[in-house]
């Protein structure tokens, strides 16, 4: 099936509308709170994060990179545990969108957090996947170097160049990789799939014949998102800076709820897309009816 951006777009605003009081619990639940929560915990350590970059102005960076390499490696678990949490919430979004059952908030977040094994799963095959695919490009940079430098000296430019467009390519087949792999978490979730290479084998397909498309349609929502969104932050991080003390607790607990609002809103409607781009490209929905009323 040929994917329809517009269309897509379309769905996932009426989704959002149907839906939108539990859709904000849900947001509230998994992506406001611990956003608040996290901000106020980690305070501390940001504050000081702030003071050893603003030593390093006058004194030895690399003390400060060292420094900073401990903080994050600190803040490292939380950031984990907020990341699974949040991929709770979205799988949860999805559920309460379409699933046939029609579940409540507290059946859809029962839902989310069954599918985080297979998550963690799939979060494994990634790793690996993108290691192994960095070793082959590293090992055929490297051939290449050394047959470049068998036939002569001065050929530093060559190579320079070589690795521009190995790292250019490197990065291109990731963008690829991506776009094709992005309907792995509807497969887990919407398609039920249990099984993590399945389910990223079951986005694959769906992705067939579609990875422009695709990726067109995500660039434009990635580039809406990021002016929307850095708007929005200076306007409400002015009035943050007006109300509280720079780099005080209070200061990155605000920034906190002001980053809270804008992932859960982000979260609703990113959790409404996917859903939508996974009935079209499924053929679970044609345009004719909602989405909602496919699965019933």
């Amino acid at each position: 099936m040929r994917f329809d951006g517009n269309l897509a777009w379309q769905q996932a605003v009426r989704l959002c509308s149907a839906n939108k009081e539990l859709l904000l619990v849900l947001a509230g639940v998994f992506f406001f709170l611990p956003g608040v929560a996290s901000a106020f915990f980690l305070s501390g350590l940001q504050e000081q994060m702030m003071r050893d970059m603003a030593a390093a102005n006058q004194q030895d960076p690399k003390a400060m990179l060292q420094a900073l390499s401990g903080i994050y490696t600190q803040i490292a678990p939380y950031i984990a545990v907020l990341l699974l949490v949040q991929t709770a919430g979205t799988m949860a979004m999805m559920a309460l969108l379409t699933d046939s059952a029609r579940p409540t908030v507290g059946q859809a977040i029962l839902l989310g957090l069954k599918r985080l094994p297979t998550v963690l799963g799939v979060g494994i095959l990634l790793i690996i996947g993108y290691f192994a695919t960095a070793l082959v490009f590293v090992l055929v940079l490297g051939v290449i170097g050394a047959l470049l430098g068998a036939t002569g000296a001065g050929l530093s430019g060559p190579v320079v160049i070589v690795v521009a467009i190995g790292t250019a390519g490197f990065l291109a087949f990731l963008i690829y990789a991506l776009t094709r792999l992005s309907m792995t978490l509807p497969a887990i979730v919407i398609d039920q799939i249990g099984n993590p290479w399945h389910a990223l084998r079951r986005s694959w397909g769906l992705t067939r014949g579609n990875t422009a498309g695709l990726l067109g349609f995500y660039l434009v929502l990635m580039v809406a998102y990021v002016v929307i969104a850095s708007l929005t932050f200076m306007v409400l991080g002015a009035l943050v800076k007006l109300g509280t003390a720079e780099y005080s607790k209070a200061y990155f607990t605000a920034n906190g709820l002001v980053s809270g609002l804008i992932g859960g809103a982000v979260s609703i409607l990113a959790s409404a897309i996917i859903a939508a781009v996974h009935g079209q490209l499924s053929g679970q929905y044609s345009g004719r009816e909602s989405l909602s009323d496919t699965f019933r």
